[in-house]
């Protein structure tokens, strides 16, 4: 392969990395949202009146709803196609950060209110 041909894959590579992100931040963000907008606002007083064992019992089942969302999202997202795919050879699917949805995870826990205090009602209660 000559120099300036995989110089554009590379090039390519880069802008495909980048457009696998920008659709995994955006998927995670509107999922997030949308549960959000299913559970509703976090009530501290509504959860006092519940066993602690119960609360962290609900903390889990939403840790199986987030597993449940990034496999579907991994999945979803080499659906997509990407524009530059076939160019010079290159293979969107290749691409390991298509099927690794690390972003996708950490945006979708950071946007995910919710979830986000209910660990943070647990971890108060717990002491730690």
């Amino acid at each position: 392969m000559n120099k300036s041909k995989e110089i554009i894959i590379r090039m390519i590579k880069l802008f495909d990395i980048g457009y696998i992100t920008t659709i995994y931040v955006i998927l995670a963000i509107i999922l997030a949202k949308i549960c959000d907008k299913y559970f509703g606002e976090f009530d501290a007083v509504s959860e006092e009146k519940k066993p602690l064992s119960q609360s962290i019992a609900e903390l889990i089942l939403h840790l199986w709803l987030i597993g449940i969302i990034i496999y579907f999202a991994r999945n979803l997202v080499p659906l997509i196609p990407f524009p530059l795919n076939g160019i010079y050879g290159f293979n969107h699917l290749k691409v390991k950060e298509l099927t690794s949805a690390s972003i996708f995870s950490i945006v979708f826990i950071y946007f995910y209110r919710y979830y986000q205090n209910k660990a943070q009602y647990i971890l108060i209660k717990l002491n730690l």
